[in-house]
């Protein structure tokens, strides 16, 4: 594994465990920015480009530090440069990309975007983000980090990987999800039909065990917490950003929650468990699924935001 000279990183609990390392809880910062660049639809009344999948733009920080995220990066470059120059976002500031799983709608444009830096960065994953991923049905198609994005080409290209199943503050008030502990039995059901091959190059069901996510702790107001496609599950996901972290508040949670295959009872359950989570602020994106959606800005109506391309929330 290539090594990445970047700072500070403080190692916190592994995932499953619910242990933290010496440090209470990750830092708190005092200020927030989430842009979405790419989401399946634009926000209205725009000329921003909707393009299936998810790219989110993050700068926080505080008096002592500073930092500007770029979270997956959709499946296409050309409509995450044009949205990022519209909303006045120059991603050559980036300071590192966090990829939350391999699906190409989360990664496909990687190859283009280094291209456009032109320049070593790095990237934090899990480290099964270049395993296999495809569908059968209704006929084969390749999800996951090949081609031109296979690992030896992203790296020619200046990627410089940081993989681990571990959870990281990676920046003071930026802690990576790696492995989400799955606990909610009602979270295994209605996740996308994936495939993957054993050490046996034996075809067998993916458990998209390279799911991941971002908490933001905001200096009195909690975790926002921040998905890709939450195919550990939502719930299971906040619950375990709030264990590592130490941050039991939760102020907001933003991306995919893959729902959109799930049954009514899931999306039952999983609102009954937000409710108990109590955030303040809930964006259901992408993936979520139009039902599911609808369902939690009924089930939420002073705390949904609806969020698609170009949209942005700020905390000061």
């Amino acid at each position: 594994m290539v090594e990445v000279d970047f700072n500070p990183v403080r190692p916190l609990g592994l995932w499953g465990t619910g242990e933290r390392s010496v440090f209470e809880s990750v830092k708190a910062i005092d200020r927030l920015r989430l842009s979405v660049l790419i989401d399946n639809s634009p926000k209205y009344d725009s000329y921003l480009k909707g393009c299936f999948g998810l790219s989110l733009w993050l700068e926080g920080g505080s008096e002592e530090v500073e930092w500007k995220i770029l979270f997956d990066v959709g499946p296409l470059a050309e409509p995450l440069l044009y949205n990022a120059d519209l909303m006045g976002i120059d991603i050559g500031d980036v300071d590192m990309i966090v990829l939350s799983h391999s699906h190409f709608d989360h990664t496909a444009a990687l190859a283009d975007v280094l291209r456009y830096l032109d320049r070593e960065v790095p990237i934090l994953a899990h480290p099964g983000i270049f395993d296999p991923s495809f569908v059968l049905r209704p006929r084969y198609m390749d999800y996951g980090m090949t081609g031109d994005n296979r690992r030896s080409r992203l790296e020619d290209l200046g990627a410089r990987f940081l993989l681990t199943r571990s959870s990281l503050e990676v920046y003071p008030g930026l802690m990576f999800s790696g492995e989400i502990a799955r606990t909610n039995d009602f979270e295994r059901s209605g996740a996308v039909s994936c495939y993957t091959l054993d050490e046996d190059g034996c075809v067998c069901p993916h458990a998209i065990a390279d799911d991941a996510a971002l908490g933001i702790n905001l200096d009195g107001r909690g975790l926002v917490v921040v998905t890709g496609c939450a195919h550990a599950g939502p719930i299971n996901t906040i619950e375990h950003l709030r264990s590592v972290s130490g941050v039991g508040e939760v102020e907001g949670v933003a991306g995919g929650f893959h729902l959109l295959q799930s049954e009514g009872d899931r999306v039952h359950r999983t609102i009954l468990k937000l409710r108990g989570l109590s955030p303040r602020w809930l964006a259901p994106m992408h993936c979520t699924g139009l039902v599911p959606m609808a369902s939690m800005a009924l089930a939420f109506p002073d705390d949904f935001e609806q969020m698609n391309a170009g949209d942005e929330v700020s905390w000061h």
